[in-house]
C-alpha cells in the first residue's frame, strides 16, 4: 500500500531545486496558452529554468534544524504516497522549470517577494493547487500574497485546492480546475506559472493535462518533455480517467465491502475514493456478523486497506494486490462497464499506455473547459 498509515492530514505538504540554464524570455514574445498543434515547430521550443529567489539560507543566514526536519519529514511521506523517489528543501526557496516559453511548472511561493520575481520573467498567471493544511505545514502566510499580487494590473493569482498525494481527488478535481486554468490563461495570456506544495504531483499533472486536452500533444509526449526538465512524479491514470469521465460522462456504481466480525471494536477503510491519508468507519449489522460498507464509485480500479483495531490489514476473501514496492499487499474494488460498447472502447483506447486524442474529442474537452463551473477558491 503507498499509504501515510498514521499521518495526520496537517503533514501533507513538499522538494529540491532544480538544476537548469537560467532563462529570461522575454514575455512580449510569448505565446497565450491557447489551442495550438503540437507538431508546430515554433511552439515546440522549451526552456528550462530555475528560480533566483533566495534561499532561507541566503536570508537569515542559516538554515534551521526545524526547516530541515520539516522538509526531510515531508520529502518521505511524499516518496511513501507517491511510489518514487522525491525529495524537497523547502528551506532552499522557490524553484521552477518552463515546460514551454509560456508554461511553468513550479513549487509554492513563499513570500510576497516570489511574486515579484515571477513577474520578472513575464508570469501573468500564478496558479495554486495548494490546500491549507499544506500552507499551514511551511508555515506559508498565502493571504499576504494574494493580498500583495492584488496591487499589481499584470498579474492574477488564482487558487483551485487538490488534494495533495491523492490520486482520485486529481482525477475528480481536474476537470474544473482545468476549466478555471484555461479561462485564466484566455484572459491574462502571458506566462502561466502552475504550482503545488513541491511542483512535483499535483502541478506537473495539471500542465500535463493542459498540454492533453487544449494544445494538440499526445499525453506521453508531453510526459516526455516534463521528465526531460523537472524531477516529479504525476499521475497519469488520473489525467486519462478524468479525460474519459468528461468525453464519456461520469458514472457511477455502487460497491458494498464487507468484513465478518470477529470480536472487533472498530472497522475502517482507507484509500479507495478517499486517498490514504483518511479513514471511513464500517458499520457493524450484529444480526449477520458483518463489518460493511456502501460506496458509489466511478470507473477503474480503487486499491483499499482495512484498518481494524488500529491495525492495518487486508481481507483474503476479497480481490487483492500481490505486493507491490513497497512489500504491501491490498485489497481492490474495480468497476467496469460494457467494454463493447461506444464508451467502452473509448475508454480502452484513452486507458492505453499512450493514449492519442481524436480531432473531435479535443474540441469537447475545449468545449467543457469553456462552459464548465470553475473551482477557485
Amino acid at each position: 500500500m503507498n499509504c501515510l498509515q498514521n499521518l495526520p492530514r496537517s503533514l501533507v505538504s513538499p522538494l529540491l531545486g532544480f538544476g537548469g540554464n537560467q532563462r529570461d524570455p522575454c514575455s512580449s514574445s510569448l505565446k497565450m496558452l491557447l489551442p495550438i498543434r503540437a507538431n508546430d515547430p515554433k511552439l515546440r521550443l522549451v526552456l528550462q529554468a530555475v528560480s533566483d529567489s533566495k534561499s532561507s539560507t541566503d536570508m537569515n543566514g542559516g538554515v534551521s534544524k526545524e526547516e530541515e526536519e520539516k522538509s526531510d519529514e515531508y520529502s518521505q511521506d511524499m516518496t511513501q504516497a507517491m511510489g518514487a523517489v522525491l525529495t524537497y528543501r523547502h528551506e532552499f526557496g522557490m524553484n521552477y522549470n518552463f515546460l514551454r516559453p509560456d508554461l511553468i511548472v513550479g513549487s509554492c511561493l513563499q513570500t510576497p517577494e516570489d511574486v515579484d520575481k515571477l513577474r520578472k520573467i513575464g508570469v501573468k498567471t500564478i496558479f495554486c493547487l495548494q490546500q491549507d493544511p499544506d500552507l499551514e505545514y511551511f508555515g506559508v502566510d498565502i493571504r499576504s500574497i494574494q493580498a500583495y499580487a492584488k496591487t499589481f494590473t499584470d498579474i492574477e493569482h488564482i487558487r483551485c485546492e487538490i488534494r495533495d498525494f491523492d490520486a482520485f481527488d486529481l482525477r475528480m478535481r481536474l476537470p474544473a480546475v482545468l476549466s478555471t486554468l484555461y479561462k485564466a490563461v484566455k484572459r491574462n495570456g502571458g506566462v502561466t506559472y502552475v504550482h503545488c506544495t513541491a511542483g512535483m504531483g499535483r502541478a506537473p499533472a495539471a500542465a500535463l493535462a493542459y498540454m492533453f486536452w487544449v494544445q494538440g500533444y499526445k499525453l506521453m509526449e508531453a510526459h516526455k518533455i516534463l521528465m526531460s526538465k523537472r524531477t516529479c512524479f504525476p499521475k497519469l491514470d488520473a489525467i486519462r480517467n478524468a479525460t474519459i469521465d468528461i468525453l464519456t460522462g461520469l458514472k457511477k456504481k455502487t460497491v458494498t465491502l464487507t468484513l465478518r466480525d470477529k470480536g472487533f471494536s472498530t472497522v475502517e477503510i482507507s484509500g479507495l475514493d478517499i486517498g490514504w491519508g483518511q479513514r471511513i468507519p464500517l458499520t457493524l449489522d450484529k444480526g449477520t456478523g458483518f463489518w460493511s460498507l456502501k460506496r458509489e464509485l466511478p470507473e477503474g480500479q480503487f486499491e483499499y486497506k482495512y484498518i481494524i483495531d488500529g491495525e492495518w490489514t487486508y481481507n483474503e476473501q476479497e480481490p487483492f494486490t500481490g505486493p507491490n514496492k513497497d512489500g504491501h499487499t491490498n485489497n481492490y474494488a474495480k468497476v467496469v462497464y460494457d467494454p463493447t460498447s461506444v464508451d467502452g472502447a473509448t475508454r480502452e483506447r484513452l486507458t492505453s499506455e499512450d493514449p492519442e486524442l481524436l480531432e473531435e474529442e479535443r474540441l469537447k474537452l475545449i468545449q467543457f473547459l469553456e462552459t464548465s463551473s470553475e473551482a477557485e477558491v
